[in-house]
């Protein structure tokens, strides 16, 4: 492949970045959603249409919503953008700027999520994340507006700072949107499988942990990508393999099917009662 077709391909990218990623993000959620009606971890005998609705209508209005909202931080940022970034200054090559940007942005994530754990008024907006009572690839993109917006003013800097190249950024962007969808989806693998996958990324049973609605196991596993700083800072939990499916998940309150519905859900940070963490 010569160098212009390479260019080609990277223009198209770049010029039609939000209708791939779309794409991603929903047609890997049909994707993965088809396969758990054949390999489900948890069977359950509850109607799911409903939450299925509204964590889809949410994503969407996100998806929608953060593209122009992007756009805006983006351009009222770029004006503090450093003249010489890390990756552009230490002239490095596009495989070392992704590894630079996974541990870099791995590492930013992780301790962002702790903090919406952690501070008040940050976990009444992420406890419509984990109010879902049932956790399937719906759930990945199952976030109040504020949740990314938040992210995306503290993150937005820190892409600046390290002056990767698009197409770096988009290979991160599209990787951490797969693993997403596969961590939250409600898929069966076996124990060994699950095993040697969790020493890489992180898998639907690692995750599924996150989702409990004992605290002690809510407050663990916080990595997107990888496990590797939850093993590093000692926050990773586990179970047996075979208690899993049984293992209740949301929150103690906002049970009710009712708390599903879509304006609910917008209106959850500010009606929301805070549990003891």
């Amino acid at each position: 492949m010569d160098s212009t077709t390479i260019t080609l391909q990277q223009s198209f990218l770049e010029t039609n970045f939000h209708e791939i990623q779309f794409a991603a993000i929903f047609g890997g959620m049909i994707l993965l959603f088809l396969i758990e009606g054949f390999i489900p971890r948890r069977q359950t005998d509850k109607n799911q249409t409903s939450r299925w609705l509204s964590n889809i209508g949410l994503a969407l209005f996100n998806h929608f919503f953060i593209i122009f909202y992007s756009v805006l931080v983006f351009g009222l940022l770029a004006r503090f953008k450093p003249e010489s970034p890390l990756i552009e200054h230490f002239k490095m090559c596009d495989i070392s700027s992704l590894l630079i940007v996974i541990l870099i942005m791995e590492l930013m994530t992780y301790w962002i999520h702790r903090l919406f754990h952690k501070v008040e008024f940050l976990w009444r907006i992420h406890a419509v994340h984990h109010s879902d009572t049932e956790i399937d690839v719906t759930t990945s993109h199952r976030h109040h507006p504020f949740e990314p917006m938040i992210n995306a003013l503290i993150i937005t800097p820190i892409i600046f700072a390290l002056g990767a190249p698009f197409i770096v950024l988009a290979i991160y962007t599209f990787m951490h949107t797969a693993i997403s969808l596969f961590s939250h989806s409600n898929i069966v693998l076996p124990k060994r499988l699950d095993a040697v996958l969790r020493l890489f990324i992180v898998t639907p049973d690692f995750h599924r942990m996150h989702h409990s609605s004992d605290k002690q196991y809510t407050n663990s596993n916080y990595g997107a990508m990888q496990p590797w700083l939850d093993y590093l800072f000692r926050t990773a939990s586990k179970k047996p393999y075979e208690d899993l499916p049984d293992m209740e998940v949301g929150l103690e309150v906002l049970r009710k099917n009712k708390d599903n519905r879509l304006d609910k859900l917008f209106t959850t940070p500010f009606i929301y009662k805070t549990e003891s963490k």
